[in-house]
């Protein structure tokens, strides 16, 4: 029996020592990706506004910008706000890189709504997502999942802007979000 316990200690101490990965690389890893809608075309009533030409280039772009550099997405689900221009953008980009992930109309994800309870949803995900969503709320949800707050606004979110975020840990009583890692963020301008 004492060997058997032995074994476990050292098995335990030898991961903890010999693991590079760190302490989080045994929590399962959610990738989010936050994806605000191409430029629409500047008609009202604001749900109902289409992708402009260039919007769709946009997410073409994009698309291509990530495949040519092989990078892996492993999205499972792709949450996207009830408006037009954000179904359209979800629908185009997962068509552009031939993703089988089902599309969702999330709520939470409208201009103006607040952020904590979409932050709290996201901290809970078990599966990585892509989230198709408008400023200011996207501006505030990844302040918040990144800081805990959802001022001062981290990241100045850009049209066809794609952030890529990795919880590191699941959420706790010192991180009720969880602790969420900056991947890289890309912009219309850099592609």
């Amino acid at each position: 029996m004492a060997t058997a316990v032995s074994l476990f200690v050292i098995r335990i101490f030898s991961r903890l020592l010999f693991d590079t990965r760190g302490p989080a690389a045994h929590i399962p890893i959610v990738k989010l990706y936050l994806l605000r809608p191409a430029e629409a075309e500047p008609d009202e009533p604001d749900v109902n506004r289409r992708l402009t030409r260039k919007g769709e280039k946009q997410v073409a772009e994009l698309a291509a910008f990530l495949r040519k550099r092989e990078v892996e997405l492993e999205i499972r689900e792709i949450w996207h706000s009830p408006l037009l221009r954000a179904v359209q953008t979800a629908e185009l980009f997962r068509a552009e890189l031939g993703l089988e992930a089902p599309l969702f109309e999330a709520p939470g994800l409208r201009p103006g709504d607040d952020p904590r309870p979409m932050a709290l949803r996201l901290a809970c995900a078990r599966k990585s997502v892509l989230v198709v969503g408008h400023n200011p709320q996207f501006e505030s949800l990844s302040s918040c999942l990144l800081s805990g707050a959802t001022d001062p606004v981290l990241i100045d979110f850009k049209k066809c802007g794609l952030l890529h975020l990795e919880r590191a840990e699941d959420p706790g009583r010192s991180r009720p979000l969880g602790h969420w890692i900056l991947g890289w963020f890309l912009v219309p301008k850099l592609i």
